[in-house]
C-alpha cells in the first residue's frame, strides 16, 4: 500500500538490493581498473603511482624506480627498470651503467565482492574475491663513459640494453627518455 511503512520482508529486500548495488558498483570499478592494461613506460603521475621515477643523487649516480599496476607483470616491471637505466645512461652521454643495488617487491591486494555466504554444498563462509599483485623495482645506478669492464657482472652496456628491450617496452605518448 502506498504511504505505509515497509514491513520486515520489505526491509530485507531493500537491504539486499542496496548490498547488491554496492557490490556491483565495487566490482565494476575493479573490473574497469583491471582492464586498463599494463603500465606503459612513462613518468609516474604522482609519488607511488605507476610509471617511472628518476632522482639524481650525484653527477654520475641515480636512484631509479618503476612501479606497475595490477595488470603489469614482474618481468615487464624489471624490463622497464633496465630500459630506464639504459635511457638515463645514454641521456647523460655515458656508455654503460653499474648497478650499485637493486630490489624488486610484490604487493598483494584482495578485493572481496561477497565475503560471507554458503557454498552450494551448504558449507559456511566461502570467500568470493580476487587477489591481485603489483610489482615495483628500484635500483641505484652509477653511469660511466668509455669501455665497459667485461669481467664485472654489475656493468651493463646501455646501447645493447636499449636495442634488446625497445621492442618489448610499451611506451605512452612517445616517452622514451626521462
Amino acid at each position: 500500500m502506498a504511504g505505509t511503512t515497509p514491513g520486515h520482508d520489505d526491509w530485507g529486500r531493500i537491504g539486499w538490493t542496496a548490498r547488491s548495488l554496492g557490490i556491483s558498483a565495487s566490482l565494476t570499478v575493479f573490473i574497469v581498473a583491471a582492464c586498463i592494461g599494463p603500465t606503459p613506460f612513462q613518468p609516474a603521475g604522482h609519488e607511488g603511482g605507476p610509471g617511472y621515477t628518476v632522482e639524481r643523487i650525484a653527477q654520475d649516480h641515480f636512484h631509479i624506480a618503476f612501479s606497475g599496476n595490477s595488470s603489469t607483470s614482474r618481468r615487464t616491471v624489471e624490463d622497464s627498470l633496465a630500459y630506464l637505466a639504459a635511457q638515463v645512461t645514454l641521456r647523460n652521454d655515458a656508455d654503460y651503467f653499474m648497478i650499485a643495488n637493486a630490489k624488486s617487491e610484490r604487493t598483494s591486494s584482495a578485493f572481496y565482492a561477497n565475503s560471507y555466504q554458503h557454498d552450494p554444498a551448504g558449507h559456511c563462509c566461502r570467500w568470493d574475491g580476487v587477489v591481485y599483485h603489483e610489482y615495483e623495482a628500484a635500483a641505484d645506478i652509477v653511469i660511466h663513459k668509455g669501455a665497459m669492464p667485461q669481467d664485472d657482472p654489475s656493468a651493463h652496456d646501455a646501447r645493447a640494453i636499449v636495442e634488446e628491450l625497445a621492442p618489448r617496452i610499451r611506451r605512452a605518448g612517445g616517452y622514451s627518455v626521462y
